[in-house]
């Protein structure tokens, strides 16, 4: 695998392993307002990675161990997840068996991290300096990356059974996601960090199956051909709020991890309803279970008003 990582302007390469590099000023730093942040225009971090696969799973035999322990069932049986297999490569893996490498970003279009003024980005805050994770973005309607593919073949033990799920996804790309993060405001109710996601993702197949890895011989697969995504949750009107329950909340909530959109508080501007913008898409070129075929599917125009995920502890 060779990775690049582009700072500023500069470039750093190094074949099979990362290069970094650092710059340091005398002077002492000294914390910046939203607004000295907002004016900061540097490029940011790149990352391109050239020749990568990834694969692990958990095979005892083998001295491999990948599992997931510490939960229980409702009935406060032990539950164990054994992580039989997760890769990512080139397009044409074999639902990973004979896994390919692949290119993801461009020296020109990477995957970035970096601080943005959301005065320059649609549907962020003006006047906030916005922090960015980014994929990166098509360029003239063709992917940036090259197509790769993933997957996920987990064995759950619960209660002395066994049931086996597999996802795998077939020629996938990402271009054009993103997750931002943004302060509040001085005085607002709500001393939370904000933020918006875009989850784009394009397959040719996205498949599960309860059948064996491989997926060769399995009649019950439901198949999602010709998968697209294009789900957009939060926007500068209504952003998503993270935050960390404190002492206010009921004991097993507290230290816990709340994603959450609420209602919209303002009386939203003109058009934000039909803002396609703010709106996402689930698009299914053909469903098939078991080798029959549905048709397609279509959920289009979709806008979230509320929505709230709260992590719980697993002791």
């Amino acid at each position: 695998m060779r990775a690049f990582i582009l700072i500023s302007t500069c470039l750093f390469v190094s074949g099979g392993s990362l290069a970094f590099a650092s710059m340091v000023s005398a002077a002492d730093m000294e914390p910046m307002s939203d607004e000295e942040m907002s004016d900061v225009s540097g490029q940011g971090v790149g990352i391109v990675m050239e020749d990568f696969r990834f694969a692990h799973g958990h095979d005892s035999g083998a001295g491999k161990t990948f599992k997931l322990t510490g939960i229980t069932n409702e009935a406060g049986e032990d539950v164990t997840v054994l992580v039989d297999n997760l890769y990512i490569g080139g397009a044409g893996s074999k639902f990973g068996n004979s896994l390919q490498t692949v290119n993801l970003g461009r020296l020109s279009n990477p995957f970035s991290m970096r601080l943005r003024d959301g005065d320059s980005i649609a549907s962020s805050p003006k006047g906030k300096a916005v922090f960015e994770l980014a994929a990166p973005s098509k360029e003239g309607g063709s992917a940036t990356s090259d197509p790769m593919d993933l997957g996920f073949a987990t064995t759950v033990q619960s209660g002395g059974k066994s049931q086996k799920l597999n996802i795998h996804a077939e020629s996938a790309v990402v271009d054009g996601s993103y997750i931002r993060f943004w302060g509040s405001k001085p005085g607002e109710s709500r001393q939370e960090l904000r933020g918006q996601i875009q989850a784009n993702f394009q397959t040719d197949r996205l498949s599960i199956n309860a059948c064996a890895q491989t997926g060769s011989s399995c009649g019950s697969r439901v198949a999602f051909n010709d998968f697209m995504m294009e789900l957009t949750i939060g926007n500068e009107h209504q952003p998503v709020f993270f935050s960390v329950l404190g002492g206010s909340h009921p004991v097993e909530e507290q230290g816990q991890l709340r994603v959450e959109v609420r209602t919209i508080s303002e009386t939203p501007p003109d058009g934000y309803y039909t803002n396609d913008a703010y709106r996402s898409d689930i698009t299914v070129g053909d469903v098939g279970i078991g080798g029959e075929s549905l048709g397609a599917a279509r959920m289009e125009g979709m806008l979230f008003q509320k929505l709230k995920t709260t992590t719980r502890s697993l002791d």
